[in-house]
């Protein structure tokens, strides 16, 4: 009589991954790793952009100035959106106390411990130490760490507040907010917001969506409220209807398909409108006065009228959901495969944005240094960077289980093996 041993059947995958009524979404998880590099390379280009204030090259980069510009129109509404779409494919399959537990160790867990007391000391240290307010090594500065409120110009950044982790911190709190429309109290039955998405399902009210995002981005920069924009540039009430309108779309698949189908024109339109707002607000062809942000001969801020701007705002708005639309349909495309590479960097993904900002700040500083070019500081910059996020990830994190859970994924079950008696 033999022993056969089998190894034992792999976890079912990541919950993005979960079959829907088109089929799995695998061009989600492509587009969320391909969205974090983006924000990646736009922190990297922040050191050179005419808007830094702290842990800034001397010489600004009108090209990665624009570059910023750019994404900042789109790549956090766009996560929202994704973090929607994530919630209504995994509410299906989750009751509300499963879903908050869910959030609890998936978000609040890592965003409170990890970012709190491990990558925002050093982000907060170098800007310290940047604009000469420590000279301390990092190890004699950390206690100092929890001196007053980084926001009110102390040191201690508790969760997200003032640094990047902010996103995750937002991301749990509209995840509580939003709980009584994303889950079915009746069953069978729909959630609230499945109802209302029977209203979105024809090109022209998808696109109307944009309306409500326009009128309180507008709202809050007429009211002289600009300050709270400086979350990846928009406000927190319009990054709330992003993340229900991720939900939205995929509560209904002919919504999907819509976008599918009209992926390319609100392509047309986003590519359109962001080549005005950007030469506008740069000047390079079109100078509008107190809508034109900056010289790009000299550099220079110009003079800002809120009331001009508040139409800007709006006009933000439209670019924005536009963008959305045409990357979900442009994913939905090309992008539905899968590999060994989607499966590594999606799991990767989580704890590569805990990482990534304190890292390149930490690089920037001794990079920006140097007597080179702008082009091979960025290039270094986010190579460096880059090279030691994935070694910790890869030597660390990926492989111990404390760390697992502490950045938020799951843990590794031990490898089992299945013992068959053939005779």
């Amino acid at each position: 009589m033999k022993q056969i041993e089998l190894p034992a059947k792999k976890e079912q995958d990541h919950f993005q991954n979960f079959a829907g009524p088109m089929g799995r979404h695998y061009y989600l998880d492509w587009l969320r790793v391909m969205a974090i590099l983006f924000v990646f390379f736009v922190h990297g280009s922040k050191i050179f952009d005419y808007h830094t204030t702290v842990v800034f090259n001397v010489v600004r980069s009108p090209v990665l100035s624009i570059f910023r510009e750019f994404a900042l129109l789109w790549i956090m509404p766009f996560f929202f959106v994704i973090s929607g779409a994530a919630v209504y494919l995994a509410s299906r399959f989750q009751k509300a106390g499963g879903f908050i537990k869910s959030k609890v160790r998936r978000i609040l867990i890592p965003s409170i411990l990890v970012g709190t007391f491990v990558v925002n000391p050093p982000y907060v240290y170098i800007e310290k130490l940047f604009n000469q307010k420590t000279t301390s090594s990092f190890l004699d500065w950390y206690p100092s760490f929890f001196d007053g409120l980084y926001a009110a110009g102390g040191n201690f950044a508790p969760w997200g507040m003032g640094t990047y982790i902010w996103y995750l911190q937002f991301l749990f709190i509209y995840s509580l907010l939003l709980l009584p429309l994303f889950f079915r109290f009746r069953n069978p039955g729909k959630s609230f917001l499945e109802k209302i998405s029977l209203f979105f399902e024809n090109p022209w009210a998808l696109g109307s969506l944009f309306l409500p995002i326009s009128v309180i981005a507008a709202a809050f920069e007429y009211k002289g409220l600009s300050y709270i924009r400086t979350m990846g540039n928009w406000d927190p009430v319009s990054y709330l209807f992003f993340f229900a309108y991720g939900y939205i779309v995929y509560s209904n698949t002919k919504i999907q398909k819509t976008i599918k189908t009209h992926s390319t024109l609100f392509l047309i339109i986003a590519l359109s409108l962001t080549g005005l707002y950007l030469t506008s607000h740069f000047g390079i062809i079109l100078k509008i006065q107190s809508v034109t942000r900056h010289d790009l001969s000299t550099g220079a801020v110009l003079p800002l009228n809120h009331i001009g701007f508040a139409v800007i705002q709006a006009f933000r708005g439209l670019m924005a959901w536009c963008w959305c639309l045409a990357l979900i349909g442009i994913g939905q495309r090309f992008l539905n495969f899968n590999n060994s590479v989607r499966t590594y960097a999606n799991e990767a993904v989580l704890p590569f944005y805990l990482l990534h900002h304190s890292l390149i700040y930490m690089v920037g500083f001794y990079v920006i240094a140097w007597n080179t070019s702008i082009g091979i500081k960025f290039l270094t910059i986010s190579v460096l960077s880059f090279t030691i996020i994935m070694v910790i990830y890869e030597v660390l994190i990926r492989r111990i289980n404390i760390l697992r859970i502490l950045f938020g994924m799951a843990t590794k079950a031990p490898k089992k093996r299945i013992i068959l008696f053939h005779v």
